[in-house]
């Protein structure tokens, strides 16, 4: 399947979970399971020594990390405070504070970007995002903004190091030519696994929409306006790295974690958080079908 078939049944993927909330309520448990196997595929089609020496070798990487959980989302605080409503203030700086979602793999991989790069700034991500979200949480949301380490302890366990274990343990035992095979036939998984992921995030999207439809436009407006300005303000920021790891970092910049967030601190955003949580896959699954032609320029170069 071409890549944008692949692109074409995500943005599907999005709206069948809306259309038919069964089936998005049938997946919706699902989902830790799926978030899980997302990982270990990503992990599986990188070589170790491919990331060791990004983070060794590729300083890109650390400029990414800084961009992404130190300026950015300062830069979004100073400016956007007089602009924005508490609300919706605090919701963008939730977003703007927590690492890239697992995905930000596939996809720059289907782009033909910085793969391993992709990989080494999503753990770095998931490892150091506790810190710059609660200092500006603390800043911005009324009372004590309270982060559950507990619980972000668990995620980090069960779905980073246990991924990189069962991978170990299969380059272990596995000859050369299964490992290849594997990292051969995964991307068909990786895709499939995308939208069952699509479908389960959507659920109890259609009720809001039929009860409450201009508060899901507000959010959905809000969703895609963080997703295209932070893409085009973290392109001409980084510009400098080379087109291929920029319009890497745009990917990783853009497509936010935000279930780890709402497990560990959605008790300091309020019940509407997780309302936004399921909005914001929208601009992650739509979006790359209509900016593929300027991802896919970096291939060209």
């Amino acid at each position: 399947m071409n890549s944008d078939l692949q692109l074409l049944l995500l943005a599907l993927s999005i709206f069948s979970g809306v259309l038919f909330p069964s089936l998005a309520a049938w997946w919706q448990p699902l989902l830790p399971q799926i978030i899980f196997l997302l990982f270990v595929f990503a992990i599986v089609q990188i070589r170790f020594s491919d990331a060791y020496r990004t983070l060794q070798r590729n300083r890109n990487c650390w400029l990414i990390l800084l961009w992404q959980l130190v300026l950015l989302p300062v830069l979004a605080a100073a400016i956007l405070y007089p602009l924005m409503s508490d609300q919706w203030y605090v919701f963008t700086l939730a977003t703007l504070c927590t690492g890239s979602i697992t995905a930000t793999t596939a996809l720059s991989r289907l782009f033909g970007l910085n793969d391993a790069l992709a990989l080494v700034v999503c753990l770095g991500g998931a490892l150091l995002m506790p810190l710059p979200l609660y200092v500006l949480l603390t800043f911005a949301v009324e009372g004590d903004a309270s982060i559950d380490f507990a619980v972000y302890l668990t995620r980090i366990v069960v779905f980073i190091v246990v991924p990189f274990i069962v991978v170990f343990v299969f380059r272990k035992i596995a000859s050369v030519q299964i490992d290849a095979w594997v990292r051969e036939k995964v991307p068909h998984a990786v895709l499939i696994l995308l939208v069952f992921f699509g479908l389960a995030v959507m659920d109890g999207v259609q009720t809001l929409l039929l009860e409450r439809p201009w508060l899901l436009l507000s959010y959905i407006a809000l969703a895609f306006g963080i997703s295209i300005v932070v893409q085009g303000v973290t392109y001409i920021a980084l510009s400098r790295l080379g087109i291929r790891d920029a319009k890497t970092a745009c990917l990783l910049c853009a497509y936010r974690n935000m279930g780890i967030v709402a497990a560990i601190a959605g008790a300091s955003l309020g019940e509407h958080f997780l309302i936004f949580v399921g909005v914001w896959q929208l601009p992650m699954y739509l979006l790359p079908l209509f900016f593929k032609r300027f991802y896919r320029e970096a291939e060209c170069n």
